[in-house]
């Protein structure tokens, strides 16, 4: 399998897909076209070498990989929500960096130098190149 053809995006979907069991349902979930998400469903297939999901008398019906796969990849997705959740957040009177921005004299003196004027007593590690 090449890893490097999945994204989260996919995982999160092909998530969906096995909770609703159901592509209408599931492209309505992820605001996502029916279309979209059925071309979501074919690259997982391709990238998995399983079909995942056949079409059944009331929605579908996932595969056994697809049924493995399942809890594995609910626990992986919660990992990365955990991670996501608990990054800290950002305190503009402790961030450090610099920001490089192009603009025209006219946004450098309207926008740009209230905003380093603010940056200075809000961010004063913040810098604008």
């Amino acid at each position: 399998m090449d890893i490097g053809s999945l994204d989260l995006n996919l995982l999160a979907t092909l998530d969906v897909l096995l909770t609703e069991q159901n592509v209408t349902r599931a492209a309505r979930r992820l605001n996502l076209s029916q279309p979209a998400l059925s071309a979501r469903l074919a690259r997982l297939r391709i990238v998995l070498g399983d079909q995942l999901l056949l079409p059944g008398p009331r929605g579908m019906v996932p595969t056994a990989r697809a049924i493995a796969l399942r809890q594995p990849l609910r626990a992986a997705l919660d990992g990365v929500r955990d991670v996501v959740a608990t990054a800290n957040p950002f305190v503009p009177s402790t961030a450090e960096g610099t920001v490089a921005i192009v603009a025209s004299d006219y946004v450098q003196y309207a926008v740009l130098m209230p905003l380093v004027l603010r940056l200075r007593k809000e961010a004063p590690g913040i810098r604008i190149a």
